[in-house]
């Protein structure tokens, strides 16, 4: 079973000083501890075999690590690395991930998801999902100061980077976003089904008296385009592409058990 999301994916989220690819830092990490953290060498011996600075080493024996193995070790503790597709820990990361592509955000400066909460069925299955993988939750102001957001409690920014190890947007999305998660390509119908149902959460817009659903997208016509397709393949509704919106019958709720 395909695992996901990768620690390779997840590492490669942090910018670790000294180091051009983080996953170099973790692996002189694990090989000092693998190797040299018990041995009665002193830091100078240690340094010169590693052929790393000695200062380094020196932090390391004062029990120091870097900050991507520290996120990596928190990560784990969670289940959020390497978790089964089929896990109940990965369908909840899928929700959040589709949350964020259609409702929330991941800080630019810190990597802290917000998730807007436009009813109570996605206030719900918001707290639901960040009970279920250990982070909890809270209500917040936005940083406009005009709706209120969820966010996670505890480990909030270790959370962010294996959203966006998963493929989710950090910043701003309107002009920048042109692709779905990768992971969706390949997944099960009901990782498929939930995203979708969590995005018409959020962003469907229900037009009554015309029968249908839409959602307004300031987006390249390209996401668009894969995103009318993954609604289409998931609902089996008729589904109309305009410049900008996407359209289908609201038919389309029951299925996504949204009534």
């Amino acid at each position: 079973m395909n695992q996901h999301p990768t620690v390779d994916a997840f590492a490669h989220t942090y910018n670790t000083p000294s180091y051009a690819d983080p996953t170099e830092a973790v692996a002189d990490f694990n090989r000092y501890q693998r190797e040299w953290s018990a041995s009665e060498f002193g830091s100078h011996a240690i340094s010169t075999r590693m052929e790393l600075p000695r200062e380094r080493i020196r932090e390391w024996e004062k029990g120091s690590k870097p900050d991507v193995v520290r996120g990596i070790e928190t990560a784990r503790e969670h289940a959020w690395l390497e978790c089964d597709i089929d896990s109940s820990e990965f369908a909840a990361l899928n929700r959040l991930v589709a949350g964020v592509y259609s409702g929330g955000s991941i800080a630019e400066a810190n990597f802290v998801p917000s998730f807007s909460v436009p009813d109570s069925m996605v206030e719900d299955q918001l707290r639901a999902d960040l009970e279920l993988l250990g982070a909890g939750c809270r209500l917040v102001m936005s940083n406009s100061g005009n709706v209120e957001e969820f966010r996670p409690e505890r480990d909030s920014s270790v959370l962010g980077r294996v959203l966006v190890a998963l493929g989710a947007p950090q910043g701003q999305k309107a002009q920048t976003v042109d692709a779905l998660p990768a992971y969706l390509e390949s997944a099960s119908d009901g990782i498929r089904h939930s995203f979708v149902r969590v995005y018409v959460s959020n962003r469907g817009v229900h037009i009554e008296d015309k029968g249908l659903i839409q959602i307004m997208e300031q987006r390249p016509a390209r996401y668009l385009d894969a995103l009318a397709e993954l609604i289409r393949s998931v609902t089996d509704i008729e589904l109309w592409r305009g410049d900008g919106s996407i359209r289908f019958r609201d038919d389309a709720l029951s299925v996504l058990d949204l009534v």
